[in-house]
């Protein structure tokens, strides 16, 4: 599998010591790395359509993978009370939430970036929304295909939402569905980069168990291949 991702990131990694937590019993070292790696392809892709629709390179810290109890969530990344815009996203043919959050200020320089605007100042509200909303198909869609090439599972995302309001608020809405579904929330936590400053921005996946074991079993299968 690493070669798989050394042929299929084409841009420059942030290293990260992160080694992951696992509070669960139900996933062992080796799915977690397996997911890890998955995780990885996907961020690759993800990063070099950010490339292209920005005209910039940019890079990304390696994916870190995370099972934490829904309701540590807001602590875990602490950013509270931030502005925050986010799009949100669901995989059709499986129980999977995605979550691509900006920093507020960021999301308003992208967008004027994307819609050729002359300064965030003059930047249309509609067309920042278009351009938010455009910008998460291509990220989570760069992110899925890559996943689903690799492996052979067909994900589907839905049609994006925008929300903006604090990072506390929007998370907690996927706490509350979390929490009914599992007692651990799976989360792949993806920090992208621009140029020479932090984006500020987060792509986190919740896939559901069931598809957890799906991606496992077909990465392994690959591998065995």
């Amino acid at each position: 599998m690493s070669e798989q991702l050394e042929k299929n990131n084409s841009v420059m990694y942030l290293k990260s010591e992160f080694k992951p937590t696992v509070y669960s019993t139900l996933i062992d070292e080796v799915d977690l790395g397996i997911l890890l790696e998955l995780g990885s392809i996907g961020a690759g892709h993800a990063a070099t359509a950010l490339s292209q629709v920005l005209q910039q390179q940019v890079t990304i810290n390696i994916p870190r993978i995370h099972t934490i109890p829904p309701h540590e969530l807001p602590k875990h990344y602490e950013k509270h009370e931030e502005p925050t815009t986010a799009v949100y996203m669901q995989i059709a043919n499986n129980d999977c939430d995605i979550l691509l959050a900006f920093d507020a200020v960021e999301a308003k320089k992208i967008a004027a970036i994307m819609t050729m605007a002359p300064s965030v100042e003059e930047l249309d509200p509609a067309m920042e929304e278009s351009a938010i909303q455009e910008l998460g198909n291509i990220l989570i869609g760069s992110f899925l295909t890559a996943i689903s090439d690799f492996t052979g599972i067909q994900l589907i995302p839905t049609t994006p939402q925008r929300v903006i309001d604090t990072f506390d608020s929007i998370i907690d809405n996927f706490v509350v569905k979390q929490a009914i579904t599992s007692d651990n929330a799976l989360i792949f936590d993806t920090q992208f980069k621009r140029s020479n400053e932090d984006a500020k921005s987060i792509l986190i996946l919740f896939p559901s168990p069931q598809l957890q074991k799906q991606l496992v079993q077909k990465s392994k299968e690959q591998m065995i291949n």
